[in-house]
Order: structure tokens, then sequence, then C-alpha cells
């Protein structure tokens, strides 16, 4: 399944499709004239046939009246049969487009160049070569551009696999690049970057961020410790909400007469869902035991049901025998 960095850069071509043109400019040095239009990106031939390349671009204007897009960071076999059958259901209706596949690895490049290559034992053959747009470590300062902060979110994305100093370096210069965005836009974007980087990148600049020596601070090292600090309050804010909420539940268990047992108290302290604690109280306010409470619907910490009685199988008569 794709992840988080796949779905964050799909968000921001779908919703500003210029910057893929952009990003297209600067790295493959091909023009894509406007307006862009996002495209339904289910492609139909038949009732049992459908394919869902990853966006589906509409330039009414071009040549090209269409453009498939596929973020791809790791070789997809399913792809050699879908890009063929998208292509061709495009093309019967609106003329020839473009496959433009973007990825951050050269294995998964050269893969995608050959990818949708197929040959008959007797020589027939059918090919679709893609466009390729490798974000390589050489087109990250293209996207680092202070003219256009928008676009190191691509620049991010080319580099969130890793954890090392280049990654590093790339998510330090784009959060300072989005620093100059309007206040909303900024915010949009951090939590864009942020959420496409890995756990141990993530924790390198949580340490450099809390580092208390450093003087003066830089726009890049603040706006990540704003980013941890805000999320820590958060993450304390509804662990003691919660806390509070389960406190409240015992005290309306309490008012009813309803003691839990040892297992119940283990199943209410282990409820962090605030909602599922709400349903729980309202709940309470009428239930006749604790396990009804934990057995209501919604909640997520429902009891083991029994184990089934075991049935002895009965006597199978003989149907030859005469009664």
């Amino acid at each position: 399944m794709p992840g988080t960095p796949h779905e964050v850069v799909l968000l921001a071509i779908r919703e500003n499709p210029e910057l893929f043109a952009e990003v297209l400019r600067r790295v493959v040095g091909t023009d894509m004239p406007g307006p862009i239009e996002v495209m339904d990106s289910n492609v139909r031939f038949a009732a049992s046939l459908e394919t869902r390349p990853d966006l589906v671009l509409r330039t009414p204007k071009a040549t090209s009246k269409w453009t498939i897009i596929e973020l791809q960071n790791r070789k997809d076999e399913r792809k050699c049969r879908s890009w063929p059958l998208a292509v061709s259901v495009l093309l019967q209706r609106d003329g020839m487009g473009d496959v433009v596949v973007i990825t951050a690895s050269r294995s998964v490049a050269a893969w995608a160049k050959a990818a949708a290559h197929h040959r008959g034992e007797r020589g027939t053959s059918l090919g679709l070569t893609p466009v390729i747009l490798l974000l390589s470590k050489d087109h990250a300062e293209a996207l680092l551009d202070p003219a256009r902060p928008e676009l190191a979110l691509f620049a991010v994305w080319a580099s969130c696999r890793g954890h090392g100093p280049e990654a590093r370096r790339v998510a330090t210069r784009a959060i300072e690049l989005i620093e100059e965005l309007p206040a909303p836009l900024r915010e949009a974007q951090a939590r864009a970057i942020l959420a496409m980087l890995s756990q141990q990148l993530l924790a390198s600049l949580k340490e450099m961020a809390m580092d208390v020596d450093q003087v003066p601070e830089t726009k890049a090292s603040r706006a990540f410790r704003l980013f941890f600090e805000q999320r820590g309050e958060a993450r304390g804010e509804a662990r003691g909400e919660a806390k509070g909420k389960r406190e409240a539940l015992l005290a309306v268990l309490a008012t009813r007469g309803l003691s839990p047992t040892e297992e119940e108290h283990t199943q209410i302290a282990a409820i962090t869902d605030l909602a599922v604690l709400d349903r729980c109280i309202q709940t309470a306010v009428t239930a006749a035991s604790v396990g009804t409470v934990l057995a209501s619907p919604g909640t997520l910490h429902r009891r083991r049901a029994a184990p089934a009685r075991a049935h002895k199988p009965r006597a199978v008569k003989n149907p030859s025998r005469r009664r």
C-alpha cells in the first residue's frame, strides 16, 4: 500500500497541478501548457476491466490532451499491464497523451522504461515507454528554490526515505524556504513535509531543534522546535483528557454501585479514545453491569466472546437397518 509520502505528493499535485508542470520543466526540460485540470483517475475499458493510475491531468489546449502521473519508488509488476490498458482507453477516446513516472530511485527509473514492453512467442511486440521524472540528488537544488518555496515538497519526497546528512539538509532547507509563505499555507506545507520524514530523521531533527546551546536559533530549528513542542503539548493534553474521562467513568460506576473487577479495571485503563470513553460514560448511567458498559456498541474494548460449547456428534442411524 502507498505510504504517507506518496499520498502527500499526490495531494499537492491534485490541489495545484501547476506544481507538476514546474517540476517537469525543471527536471526534464519540457513544457506543459495550461490550463491543467485534474481528471477522474478511473480508466474504464469494460465492466470487467478497470485500472486506476495515481493521477490523470488534462490539458485541453495542448497537443497531448492528457497526462497520467505515477509516483513510483518501488517496482510494481502490475503496472506492466495496467499502463498499456489505461493508455489504450485514453488514446481511443482523446488521442495520444503522456505517462510520466516520478521516482527518486535510479533502479526504479530503469525498470519503468522497460516494464510495459511485451513480446509474444511469434514476435508480436507491444511497448510503452513512459517519461521518467527522476528526482535525484542532482535535482534537489532546482526544487529548493526561494522563488518557488512550494516546490520544496518534491525535494523532500525525493530524499525522505533516507535519514543521513543529505536528507537532513534537504528537510532543513525546505522548512527554511516555506517560512516565507503566508501563515496558513506555511503551516500546511510544514505538516506535509514533516509527515513524509522517517522516524529516524525526525528524531535527529528533534535533537537539533531542542539544542539549548544553539545561539542564535535558525528559522528551521525554530520551526522544528515549535512543531515538536506543539505535538508534545497535544499528546499531553489528549492523555490528560483521557485520564479525566476514565476517572469520570469510574465515578459514575461507583455512584451506581457497580464495582469493576480487576480485569475490567485493566480494560478501562487501556481505553484512550475520547469518543469511546464518552460512550462508556453515557452507557454507565443506565447499565446494569460494568460488562455491559465495556461491551456497549462502538467501544473498542469488547469482552471476548465465551468459547462455544462442544457438542457431541449425534449417532448416525444406519438407514438400511429396519426398525
